[in-house]
């Protein structure tokens, strides 16, 4: 057998080793998210309706991969294969970008780009039984995007072209299954670009160059099919630009608004981490830049480290009104990944005694990696917990109604609490309570939506009638109450039945009041 059949045998041996070794891991990690058995918001109207819905959102190949798993335009619940589909996507993408990363590091020092997928913002995107696919999707092309647009064959003219097709498509494919992912394909680039400097004193200017053009055609040409495609108020609002005059200050002010956001949610250990990772990281590329005195490289140095901060947001950051959701910070994992491959492959080559592969690298590599399976399967209890006590609520609720002589709107006055285990969790994690709200709060649409789910009659709409809401809490004390039970009270107010979760109307001490053991 020919020497290179041989060794094409044994890479294509190594690779799926290495892509089994990594669906072992996300499988460990996504299984709390699948023993929750929680439908998460969208997916309270799916599963009810049996509709995408993705098209109107400018994501029209998140549509079309449903359709094809699904057989057909009606959707079925298959959870938890789209998402393990999906992850499988994923692991399979990072294999090309490693082969990118193998003339900084050799070693072990690519696994960091695992906490693309297991960084604590992108559990939301997870926890979507039928949105996890195509939210993964749109990750794993980012990344196969920009793996493929630094290929480095430049032996012939049609190589290059086929080059940046590929990585345009990626990315291109990336934004058609859900923008914010597309993040991911600048960030990676600008580590590349930064680590690439470290070594050489300058980029790559046509590989370089040639990824950012093809990253940028592909933003115009995804703006355009979106505003075609973009309808209903909450899709055109969340998609309209900033005024240019105002770019510059705008940009500032998210990013600053995400990075104070990120210090306040993210758990003390992953924070503190990431700015470690940080100082660290900018440190040694700029010594290494600095000894090859090569000014452009320099000035593209200073470039990348004035822009990386933005990578958090990203483009979106440009938008007036972004969706200031955990779901849309994928470029935040893109970034904690670069920064920890930074310093992991500093520590593979580094000779100090106390500072190297095998007293920091290992170790660091394990809390990176060990720390995110500790905030999911505290998330997933409590997403477990929280929904059977929802669950209860709900169709006691449901019931109570069903008694009522005649339907009429229906308003929800205070929100649901939080299970104790919930709050547990919370408290251990401020990440899980923006992760975690409670359907029955207020006006909250989708608290509506799941109660129709579970059988509640269309009768009862909805009424969000704020003024309503401020007069019954004025006047609840001399009202006489329909029902009474140990999470709320139902009353008969103005033609309207109001379900009251607020100690003031409810007055009934249940266990939520109850101080937590901080």
């Amino acid at each position: 057998m020919p020497m290179d059949s041989h060794f094409d045998q044994g890479a294509a041996t190594t690779g799926l080793r290495r892509w089994l070794g990594m669906m072992a891991y996300l499988v460990i990690f996504s299984y709390p998210l699948i023993q929750a058995d929680r439908l998460y918001r969208d997916d309270i109207w799916r599963s009810f309706h049996g509709e995408m819905g993705w098209v109107s959102n400018g994501r029209p190949l998140s549509s079309l991969v449903s359709l094809l798993l699904n057989g057909g335009p009606r959707l079925a619940d298959l959870a938890p294969l789209p998402l393990w589909l999906g992850l499988a996507a994923v692991a399979a993408a990072i294999l090309p970008w490693r082969r990118r990363l193998l003339a900084f590091d050799t070693g072990h020092a690519w696994l960091a780009m695992l906490i693309l997928v297991v960084q604590p913002f992108f559990l939301q995107n997870l926890s979507y039984q039928f949105d996890a696919l195509p939210m993964a999707l749109s990750l794993a092309c980012a990344i196969a995007g920009i793996a493929w647009a630094l290929d480095p064959r430049q032996h012939r003219h049609w190589q290059a072209r086929f080059r940046w097709l590929a990585g345009g498509a990626g990315v291109l494919a990336s934004l058609l299954f859900y923008q914010p992912a597309a993040n991911v394909y600048f960030v990676l680039l600008a580590f590349h670009v930064a680590l690439s400097i470290s070594l050489r004193g300058r980029p790559d200017w046509s590989l370089h160059l040639g990824a950012l053009a093809t990253g940028l055609m592909a933003l115009v040409i995804s703006k355009l099919v979106s505003a075609w495609l973009i309808d209903g108020d909450y899709s055109v609002k969340h998609s309209q630009l900033a005024p240019f005059d105002q770019l510059p200050g705008h940009l500032i002010g998210q990013t600053w608004r995400f990075w104070h956001y990120a210090a306040t949610t993210l758990g003390a250990p992953t924070w503190w981490l990431v700015m470690a990772l940080a100082v660290v990281t900018t440190t040694t590329l700029w010594i290494a830049a600095w000894r090859h005195r090569h000014l452009a490289g320099l000035a593209v140095m200073a470039l990348i480290t004035i822009c990386l901060p933005l990578g958090g947001l990203g483009f979106l950051s440009a938008l007036s009104d972004p969706i200031w959701r955990p779901r849309v910070m994928m470029g935040f994992g893109a970034v904690y990944a670069g920064l920890l491959f930074c310093v992991l492959q500093w520590l593979g080559r580094s000779r100090w005694p106390l500072f190297n592969q095998s007293t920091m690298g290992w170790p660091l590599l394990v809390v990176a990696l060990g720390t995110p399976l500790t905030l999911t399967y505290a998330y997933g209890n409590a997403q477990r917990q929280q929904a059977l006590f929802a669950d209860h609520v709900a169709m006691t609720l449901i019931e109570d109604l069903a008694v009522q002589p005649h339907a009429a709107p229906l308003v929800i006055d205070g929100a649901l609490p939080y299970a104790r285990a919930t709050r547990n969790a919370i408290a251990s994690h401020p990440m899980i309570a923006e992760l975690i709200q409670p359907y029955l709060d207020n006006g909250y649409w989708w608290g509506y939506q799941e109660l129709y789910r579970r059988g509640l009659s269309s009768g009862f709409e909805l009424s969000s009638d704020t003024a309503l809401r401020r007069d019954f809490e004025s006047r609840c004390g001399s009202l006489a109450p329909l029902v009474r039970r140990a999470w709320y009270t139902l009353y008969r107010f103005e033609g309207h039945y109001v379900v009251s979760l607020e100690p003031h109307c409810h007055r009934s001490l249940t266990t939520s009041e109850l101080p937590i053991d901080d």
